[in-house]
């Protein structure tokens, strides 16, 4: 398992309308990035409700990606464009959907996550991003 996963998912429940359309376009973007350090894996995975939800609540609903990261001081020349690519089409997804994003790292050994960057228009802050991750690895 990668030590820190990068995560780009929807934010939100209510996906029924556009899970398809977005499963797509993250397909799409799978197949057609020449990935320099991993290929990322889509994630569709609506939850099975228990007795924590009430009448009202919506099912969990994780829809996005997931990007294995490199070790810190073991990245290759270059790999930030993979997650640079990553947010760009988000971005854009999140124009033709309506529906914003978050990116986010987990760690695989603690299971801890953390929201970097949400995304709601076409142009994600890369520089925010850059910041966010660069304090963990060299860019």
């Amino acid at each position: 398992m990668a030590r820190q996963t990068l995560y780009a998912y929807v934010d939100g429940s209510d996906l029924h309308d556009v899970a398809e359309e977005i499963e797509a376009a993250l397909d799409a973007l799978v197949a057609s990035t020449a990935w320099l350090v991993a290929r990322p894996t889509v994630v569709n995975q609506l939850h099975e409700r228990d007795d924590s939800y009430g009448p009202e609540d919506l099912t969990d609903w994780d829809l996005g990606l997931n990007l294995d990261l490199p070790a810190p001081d073991h990245e290759p020349a270059g790999w930030f464009h993979d997650v640079e690519q990553l947010a760009r089409v988000i971005g854009q997804i999140a124009v033709r959907t309506g529906r914003e994003f978050v990116i986010g790292i987990s760690d695989g050994d603690t299971h801890a996550a953390e929201d970097l960057l949400c995304v709601e228009d076409g142009e994600p802050d890369l520089e925010e991003l850059r910041a966010a991750l660069g304090a963990r690895w060299r860019l």
